[in-house]
């Protein structure tokens, strides 16, 4: 389908010790789901990745992040 919602990888793909993806913030449960998941369901994981990474860059201050994930 060509309105498909992309996927947020930025091919950073590296797990921190939660199981979640430095690069776009998804959950490996999230990333293994996504070429199955309808769109409103991809929806709920960029809004999930996003919120994952702003609590990551405010605890840790990290600076590097996906940051079309942060808005």
């Amino acid at each position: 389908m060509t309105d498909d919602i992309a996927s947020p990888c930025i091919g950073t793909c590296k797990l921190d010790t939660q199981s979640v993806c430095i690069g776009c913030g998804r959950s490996i449960a999230e990333i293994a789901e996504w070429s199955k998941a309808a769109n409103p369901r991809r929806l709920v994981m960029i809004e999930n990745a996003r919120l994952r990474l702003a609590a990551i860059v405010q605890s840790q201050g990290r600076l590097q992040v996906n940051p079309r994930a942060l808005s």
